[in-house]
């Protein structure tokens, strides 16, 4: 079985957008939002398994948490054009969503008490900062290293990357990764108001934020950069499809959209999505089949995905469990490194029938490695031939855990 599809999805990046895009081509409801309740992911997660389509504001790596693979694909969009878009919606009650409910940060409270400028809602990225690649790696504090696990990451984890500002082109090539077949879309949940409402942004507090938010921009310019290369190498299939698809969305835009200004936590209205059916039903697709098929047969797999942890270090000895999710059968491949360099390595295959009680789906997930007499200090764990590390993995010094 495929792994389900999961979507990132950062904030005012267009996320409800593309999430009407699953329910054009899955059904009502199909898509599976993620939000944290006290029971857990339990009910998401079975849900997730069900309609293999799902997502939310939830970083990368919450595939550790369901205990499965999963195909992650996400959208980005101007890191500052993202930061200002956040502001208008928090000084407009997200829609009016906050007076029925919705839930507000004590900074988005702020704003919508007019107690917070612009200037200083952008100079502090108080709508957060690099959150791209804070959700693209799960690092809360991103640094240098980070840029270059997201980069690793959307590499070998995601099926597709967009842009905001080119949504039809993401929907397309989602289109090809995913087997669903209309790239198309209903704009929902867009900020409503004027623009000139929210004041003008100073340039002391853009260039602050330019500076602040660095690595957002240079994962952003790094996905634009990949994205072009595959439209590159796409060559006539794609533009032929592509236009297709604009032509058909221009008309579709052209509806009465009851979704323009309103949030999707209570789902779409089935009698909008016939509607839109309606206007795709008019046209001949052949184009659009065309380059999915193209695309299909250039489709490189998705690296294996893990979870583990780190128990112990003890005479010598480092203990613990790794599991690989989307192989469970086969044994996972550790290394013991200090920065680069490899000074150990060791498989699993110990018994550890805690682990799968703990629902893993392996209970062969144990490992011991022996360190060499001569291990230096601040040594961590990490699978072979990969960026991901286990869970209390490092950094180790004399036995105990610093990092």
């Amino acid at each position: 079985m495929s792994a389900p599809t999961f979507f990132i999805h950062p904030p005012k990046s267009g996320g409800s957008t593309v999430i009407s895009f699953f329910d054009l081509n899955k059904g009502k409801d199909q898509f599976v939002v993620f939000e944290w309740d006290r029971e857990g992911w339990d009910k998401c997660r079975a849900r997730l398994l069900e309609t293999l389509i799902g997502g939310g504001h939830q970083p990368y790596g919450i595939h550790r948490s369901l205990k499965t693979p999963l195909s992650y694909c996400t959208i980005l969009r101007d890191p500052l054009a993202r930061q200002i878009s956040h502001y208008r919606y928090a000084l407009n009650g997200k829609n009016g969503e906050i007076a029925h409910g919705a839930s507000v940060s004590a900074t988005e409270a702020l704003v919508l008490r007019g107690t917070l400028s612009l200037d200083e809602w952008v100079s502090e990225s108080l709508g957060g900062k690099n959150i791209f690649v804070q959700m693209l790696t799960g690092h809360s504090a991103p640094e240098e290293l980070s840029l270059e696990i997201a980069k690793a990451n959307l590499r070998h984890h995601f099926s597709a990357v967009g842009l905001c500002e080119n949504m039809s082109e993401f929907l397309l090539r989602l289109c090809a990764k995913t087997g669903l077949k209309l790239p198309f879309y209903f704009q929902t949940n867009i900020t409503s108001g004027s623009p000139k409402a929210i004041g003008q942004l100073s340039e002391k507090s853009r260039q602050k934020f330019i500076e602040d938010n660095q690595l957002d921009y240079r994962i952003f310019e790094h996905a634009k950069n990949e994205i072009e290369s595959k439209t590159r190498k796409s060559g006539s299939v794609f533009s032929k499809a592509l236009e297709l698809v604009e032509t058909i969305q221009a008309e579709i835009d052209r509806l009465e959209n009851p979704h323009l200004h309103s949030s999707v936590v209570f789902g779409f209205d089935e009698a909008f999505l016939a509607k839109v059916h309606g206007v795709i039903g008019r046209f001949d697709l052949a184009p659009i089949e065309e380059y999915v098929r193209f695309a299909q047969s250039e489709t490189q797999p998705l690296a294996d995905m893990y979870d583990g942890f780190v128990d112990s270090v003890h005479d010598g000895v480092v203990s613990g469990w790794a599991v690989n999710l989307s192989r469970p059968e086969q044994k996972v491949l550790l290394e013991v490194r200090v920065g680069s360099d490899v000074i150990a390595s060791g498989w699993t295959g110990e018994q550890r029938p805690d682990v799968a009680s703990a629902g893993y789906p392996s209970a062969h997930a144990g490992f011991s490695i022996a360190l060499p007499p001569d291990a230096p200090d601040g040594f961590h764990v990490a699978v072979a031939d990969s960026a991901e590390r286990l869970h209390n993995a490092g950094v180790w010094r004399r036995g105990w855990h610093c990092a």
